[in-house]
């Protein structure tokens, strides 16, 4: 097959393209016939067919994800992070979008043709499961010809169907980016989709499904729409856009017609959903997202992750309480219990669970840094797939310790850097020793630009652990000026040497004399060129010196390989404890 090309500049018009299958096996036992499936592609597949990314759609949407629709005249649901230039890159990649199975735009669902009667399937379309739906776009991906997509990234639904490809087809995704997505649905969840099921099949207009020849039922399935959006949102979203303002009123009718702004969008928003979606089409996908369970038929979540070859990265919102971010970590600590590369990062929005479409600027970043770093991995040449922003560069010779460090770790080892920062240092290890890199980080924005360097950074607080990670998972753990700033160090020292066979620990020395004769001669705290915070504002919350590290390696009997002592970028040889202003250690335990 001749490789694929489709330009999506804003003012060109796409295609919805349509491609038939003899049949599918589904999950429930029945074999449908005759399936179509509708899908759209934009940028070119090159030579060696490794730049195909397959997005996915949440709930609602359909196989138009970029560009200005050829039927509709309308941008596609994610044109924002799709096209030249952009987190989905088309000057880089080769991006699939399809309709799922079970939907109203193209792709076979209740509302289509069912060959053995010559009439719409109705209720007597077969119930689906989102193992159904990535079946059929494996069919789709071998029929385009490719073996293995490079990333499969979708938000909600469309993060699910993500997570499902790498367990179903763990060697044909080499990285997965699901957003605001669970690995199953909560009884919340499950709750929500009941009462718009509910709201459908208590129109009368439904008539037990069979309403495509007569009038559909607009009323129940406006209703489900408005109850699923307000899930959608968040309350200060809401607050924001709407408050308690009237609608084109000064004051209240006293009856039940529009008085407020946010009753008047809910009905406007519900009405449009009638125009573009099939009610049959709600039922049977909403049932599909409640039977969804990653972990149904393994011993656990993480266990169904067993043979996964896939590069993560995982994105939650602080305010979406529909699909929140205990869930996200919840895969997460699945994936790191195998020791599978995941990154994390928890956005701050105010848009709840619709910032994944929203809050684009703010994903774009990291996403074109994870999938330039998984490309360069598999892409026959190592070149960057885009120009590093010279910002992100950071040469490790400014950082003194940083260079010692660099010097200790081995080439081609597994390193865990724990308050990795921005990602400076992985990045060049990576780089220059092609190591197999993860970090963990509390800073949400550090997290941010260390993802965006292709690090796989986590975010969490390391004084919580490192529970997730399997006993001897990395050949170096570093801890790089930040022991004195956790709240319990002993602890952290002691898994970070569970999990590795080296420690690497970097700290200030505060027995440097300077600090020693600000403390002694102004009687407060020191405040020096080496520490120039007040008390109140210090990060720190240990102050060691080179003897308290040293006696207490003795103390748990650690094994010292090797002691660097720095005064800015000189190593100093003597009086370390007074002189050095930072120390390196590199221990293991006896």
């Amino acid at each position: 097959m001749r490789a694929m090309s489709t330009s999506i500049e804003s003012s060109l018009q796409v295609e919805t393209q349509v491609v038939t299958f003899p049949s599918l096996a589904l999950d429930c036992g029945v074999t449908l016939l005759h399936v179509d499936v509708a899908y759209e592609t934009y940028g070119t597949l090159n030579t060696d067919r490794n730049n195909a990314i397959l997005v996915l759609h949440a709930f609602s949407g359909d196989a138009h994800a970029a560009g200005t629709s050829r039927e509709t005249g309308q941008p596609g649901w994610w044109s924002p992070m799709i096209g030249p230039g952009l987190a989905f890159d088309t000057d880089q990649y080769f991006v699939i979008s399809s309709n799922v199975l079970g939907g109203c735009r193209g792709t076979t669902g209740p509302g289509s043709i069912d060959p053995t009667t010559g009439e719409p399937y109705a209720m007597r379309f077969p119930v689906i499961t989102v193992g159904d739906m990535v079946r059929l776009q494996k069919m789709l991906i071998e029929h385009l010809d490719i073996d293995r997509l490079l990333a499969v990234a979708g938000g909600s639904m469309g993060g699910m169907q993500g997570l499902a490809w790498t367990v179903a087809y763990p060697d044909s995704v080499a990285a997965a980016i699901p957003i605001a997505a669970t690995s199953r649905h909560s009884a919340q969840q499950i709750a929500f989709n009941e009462v718009g099921r509910q709201a459908i099949m208590a129109d009368p207009d439904w008539n037990e499904g069979n309403y495509y020849n007569s009038k559909p039922p607009a009323r129940g399935l406006a209703v489900a729409r408005m109850v699923g959006h307000i899930t959608y949102m968040s309350d200060t979203s809401m607050r924001e856009k709407f408050g308690r303002r009237l609608r084109d009123k000064d004051a209240f009718g006293f009856d039940f017609s529009v008085d407020f702004e946010v009753e008047s969008y809910l009905r406007y928003r519900g009405s449009q959903f009638v125009n573009r979606f099939d009610a049959n089409s709600y039922l049977y996908i909403t049932k599909a997202m409640d039977y969804f369970d990653l972990s149904a038929g393994y011993p656990s979540l993480s266990a169904a992750f067993e043979k996964t070859k896939t590069r993560f990265l995982l994105l939650s919102f602080t305010s979406d309480w529909l699909y929140p971010t205990y869930q996200s970590l919840e895969t997460v600590s699945a994936l790191r219990s195998r020791d599978i590369d995941v990154a994390f990062c928890e956005l701050t929005s105010n848009y709840g669970h619709d910032a994944f479409l929203l809050e684009t600027k703010e994903q774009s970043e990291m996403m074109a840094g994870f999938l330039a770093s998984v490309y360069r991995d598999i892409a026959s040449s190592h070149r960057p797939s885009r120009p590093q922003d010279a910002s992100m560069k950071t040469p490790i010779s400014a950082r003194p310790d940083y260079a010692m460090i660099a010097e200790l770790v081995e080439s081609g080892s597994r390193v865990l850097d724990l308050g990795c920062g921005e990602g400076e240092l992985l990045a060049w290890l990576r780089e220059h020793k092609e190591i197999d890199a993860r970090g963990v980080e509390i800073d949400p924005h550090k997290v941010r630009r260390a993802i965006a360097r292709g690090v796989s950074a986590y975010q969490s607080d390391i004084d919580l652990g490192l529970a997730d990670y399997p006993d001897g998972s990395f050949d170096f753990v570093i801890l790089s000026q930040t022991l004195q700033e956790t709240r319990y160090p002993l602890r952290v020292l002691k898994e970070m040497l569970r999990v590795g066979r080296h420690g690497i620990v970097a700290f200030p020395n505060f027995g440097h004399w300077s600090t020693r004769l600000s403390h002694l001669f102004s009687g407060r705290a020191p405040r020096t060129e080496l520490f120039p915070y007040d008390w109140y504002q210090s990060p720190n919350l240990h102050f060691l010196t080179v003897h308290d590290f040293v006696l207490l390696c003795a103390q748990q009997n650690w094994v010292i390989e090797r002691q660097i002592f720095l005064r800015g970028d000189r190593q100093v040889r003597r009086w370390p404890n007074v002189f050095s202003e930072v120390a390196v250690f590199s221990i293991r335990p006896a």
